[in-house]
């Protein structure tokens, strides 16, 4: 009996976050309540209550969970040694695209869809510990990143003299930005096109010649069994990471 009902309190638990991840990405943190998380899983505030004491400790929980998963995945693609840097852009745009879908089915709209720029947004708003998560995902990505360049010039597809910090915070700049040019494009054309031409110049300026990058593939196809179910609504119309910036606020 103890067994059981530790795994439906599990259960429980997994599904109270996988809603409250949803609703803070399209509303804030300011913008949800425990009354908003408790219509949606057809149960009662209180019920949320016994789980998580408070909207913190509960959106800690989101966030951590949200975070491990984004720079676990960025790892895989980035240290992984028998795959070029033309292969780990095109997988961390594949990627983000996923991420993108949940939000935007068919590959068009602008709603938000990354958790950690969401909250980077109501910084203030955050507690320490919070904010001690995110310059901690930040860091660890542009790790993941510059070890990406690392193996491009061990394997000589970069020249032996090629400015690795440079070059990896030019990639990392241009991951901050992803969920901005999403929103305000409408779309995810504008952002295929930013990580196509960064790569491009990086490879230009700084490829040897035995590595001339193939062309940039197409987005995978967005069919609706790809992206899942229907987005909700946005409020006033009525699933994780957009990167964020280091901020001073995180401090």
């Amino acid at each position: 009996m103890r067994k059981n009902a530790a795994t439906n309190g599990a259960d429980t638990m997994s599904r109270i976050e996988e809603v409250a991840t949803r609703l803070f990405i399209l509303h804030g943190y300011n913008g949800v309540s425990y009354l908003d998380i408790a219509r949606e899983l057809g149960t009662t505030h209180s019920s949320i209550h016994y789980y998580y004491r408070t909207k913190a400790v509960l959106a800690e929980a989101v966030l951590r969970r949200v975070a491990e998963a984004t720079i676990g995945a960025m790892q895989s693609i980035w240290v992984d040694p028998q795959t070029r840097l033309l292969d780990k852009f095109i997988g961390t745009r594949d990627w983000i695209y996923r991420q993108y879908l949940l939000f935007n089915p068919g590959g068009k709209g602008g709603r938000l869809w990354g958790l950690l720029s969401r909250f980077t947004l109501e910084a203030d708003a955050l507690t320490p510990a919070m904010r001690r998560v995110i310059r901690s995902s930040v860091d660890k990505l542009e790790d993941h990143i510059a070890t990406g360049v690392r193996l491009a010039v061990e394997t000589g597809e970069l020249v032996d003299d090629a400015p690795q910090a440079g070059i990896t915070l030019q990639i990392a700049s241009v991951m901050s930005v992803t969920g901005r040019m999403t929103r305000h494009a409408a779309g995810f054309d504008r952002l295929d096109e930013l990580l196509r031409w960064t790569h491009a110049v990086i490879a230009r300026a700084y490829g040897t010649a035995s590595a001339r990058p193939p062309s940039w593939p197409e987005l995978p196809s967005a069919h609706p069994c790809d992206a899942g179910a229907p987005a909700p609504p946005e409020r006033g119309e009525e699933r994780m990471i957009q990167f964020p910036y280091p901020s001073r606020s995180m401090k």
